[in-house]
């Protein structure tokens, strides 16, 4: 008796990419996350090849023994694309950038907080000394301006703007564009002595 062959259909199933992350990812070895920590620090795959287990003072010999020995290029690819080490560094400017800008904003409270605590202490000294004393406008002065120039707020007359309005903004008149014509070309013409000269 003949057996009967079946052909069994391979069900192909898409691969699911795995949730980006800056840390570890799942089923990445230490000298793989190693590997794309110097992708971050140096930007390219040849970079990467080229730093590999080079002890330049920056990395430290611990980060230099984690990454091991060197493999082939053809496995640096294949760990960037299986890793996604481009939208991984991707990510981690971001974080970068998120960390950064809630520093600022934390920084620009202190700072706000402590002009502010500088001038209600020193309107109540001043507040005790004129009663002893004269107190000079000036010091006033300075402090409101401080205390209204953090909170971005005029001083003044003038106004603090901080940013700029589109609508205002005109394209160059015909008698502009020939002034600025007439400037570009006295820049060349200034240039082009300089260079000939040191010929």
């Amino acid at each position: 008796m003949a057996k009967k062959q079946t052909k069994i259909k391979k069900k192909i199933v898409p691969a699911i990419k795995p949730t980006l992350t800056t840390e570890k990812m799942p089923g990445e070895t230490e000298q793989q996350y190693c590997a794309w920590l110097l992708y971050v620090e140096v930007g390219s795959l040849r970079k990467v090849l080229r730093n590999w287990g080079q002890d330049d003072g920056d990395m430290g010999a611990e980060f230099t023994s984690r990454l091991g020995k060197k493999p082939a290029e053809s496995t640096i690819e294949r760990w960037s694309r299986k890793y996604r080490w481009v939208d991984r560094t991707e990510l981690q400017l971001t974080e970068e950038l998120t960390d950064l800008k809630q520093e600022t904003d934390r920084f620009r409270l202190q700072r706000k907080f402590l002009v502010t605590d500088v001038l209600v202490s020193k309107l109540k000294k001043l507040r005790r000394e004129a009663k002893k004393t004269d107190v000079t406008v000036l010091d006033v002065k300075y402090l409101w301006e401080m205390h209204r120039t953090e909170f971005g707020e005029a001083t003044g007359k003038t106004i603090v703007s901080h940013y700029i309005d589109e609508k205002e903004q005109l394209p160059p008149t015909s008698e502009e564009n020939e002034i600025g014509k007439e400037i570009d070309q006295l820049i060349k013409n200034h240039y082009g002595r300089k260079t000939s000269k040191q010929k």
